[in-house]
């Protein structure tokens, strides 16, 4: 019993600390923008932290000031990592809820300098980021906010109701920033690169993991003079099973493919080129490629999804009939020709095909 309630005061007591910690950063994320720090002491990465430690007081950052340098501390709540020469310090707080902060300076062409200091915390299953940044002005000794394209990430795709799996790793070494976003059912990731243009991290390229094998499944399926590459990308969930898709697409948008992944296993589950073209119905969670497939020919090939796979795959082919004088429609499920009633039925289910607008994003600039 003594035991039991020991334990029980122990989870109380995490959980406590974890809704502080949320709260800190919801108030920072509220009010960080709207106040100028003053009195700063010069330019080093400890006097940025301090100054903004204390109009923006956290466990991490205090932690940070008071036991950064103290090998003793490294072993208690927090791992840190202190980098003077280089303007970098980071904590990283053990444990299931614990608060992670890193903050470096970059030396701006201007003669001024950038403070950027980022939060992570842990909400559910979902790492939750958020980078602030300030200009620092040494004439005056000010800290001033300054909004960012990182400062309002949008991932392509909200994993939760209201956090994202994101993690923006700050340089230690080197002025990049990598902003990794995790696609939890996917087992994999794209990476964001943002460079330093001597005032400001700027987006250069996204990077998502196991391109290659995307692309090497549709050359390999088309066979075309040249190797198709691509260069912007979109997630949708297009059977809402809460694991999107993803919709590849060609400089031109002349070559497209979606595929499915789950634990990094990868299936192209439909793709069209320059003579054929996608339609979306979502009645039946189905996804078809259509277009001319030879001298009075037309073929649609429909995939139907559930939980991010092939339910089946279903396609309508309509030859000309000299007899009919019209174009008559073969059906085949999983390459299993069907009656004309049973092809219908399917038909009939897929409903009316909706326009779908994809949120294309750039993979290189």
């Amino acid at each position: 019993m003594k035991r039991t309630l020991l334990l029980l005061v122990f989870s109380a007591s995490l959980l406590t600390a974890y809704c502080q910690n949320l709260k800190e950063l919801e108030t920072i994320q509220k009010g960080w923008s709207k106040k100028v720090i003053t009195g700063v002491k010069n330019g080093n990465i400890f006097s940025l932290l301090t100054a903004f430690n204390k109009v923006w007081p956290t466990e991490s950052g205090t932690a940070i000031l008071t036991d950064g340098e103290n090998p003793a501390a490294q072993e208690d709540c927090y791992k840190f990592e202190i980098d003077r020469p280089n303007g970098y310090v980071s904590a990283v707080e053990l444990g299931d809820f614990g608060q992670d902060l890193s903050a470096c300076v970059w030396r701006r062409s201007n003669g001024h300098r950038l403070f950027a200091v980022m939060f992570r915390q842990s909400v559910g299953v979902y790492p939750y980021s958020i980078v602030l940044f300030y200009d620092y002005d040494n004439s005056k000794r000010t800290l001033t906010p300054e909004r960012h394209p990182l400062t309002d990430f949008r991932p392509a795709y909200p994993l939760g109701e209201s956090v994202d799996a994101v993690i923006i790793e700050l340089p230690r070494v080197g002025k990049d920033v990598v902003v990794s976003e995790y696609i939890m059912p996917w087992g994999c990731s794209i990476k964001h690169t943002y460079k330093w243009d001597g005032m400001r991290p700027h987006w250069y390229s996204s990077t998502i993991e196991h391109l290659d094998k995307m692309e090497k499944m549709y050359n390999d399926k088309y066979e075309l003079a040249e190797q198709i590459n691509f260069t912007k990308y979109c997630l949708h969930d297009f059977d809402e099973d809460h694991n999107p898709e993803l919709w590849l697409f060609s400089d031109n948008d002349d070559y497209q493919a979606i595929y499915s992944i789950r634990q990094e296993n990868i299936q192209m589950l439909s793709s069209i080129y320059y003579k054929t073209q996608f339609s979306f119905f979502p009645n039946a969670a189905a996804i078809c490629s259509s277009g001319g497939c030879g001298t009075g020919c037309m073929r649609a090939d429909y995939v139907v999804l559930k939980d991010s796979s092939p339910l089946y795959r279903f396609a309508d082919q309509q030859d000309w009939d000299n007899t009919a004088d019209d174009m008559v429609s073969t059906y085949f499920k999983d390459g299993v020709k069907l009656s004309k009633a049973e092809g219908e039925r399917i038909m009939e289910h897929f409903n009316n095909p909706v326009e779908i607008e994809p949120d294309k994003r750039e993979m290189t600039p």
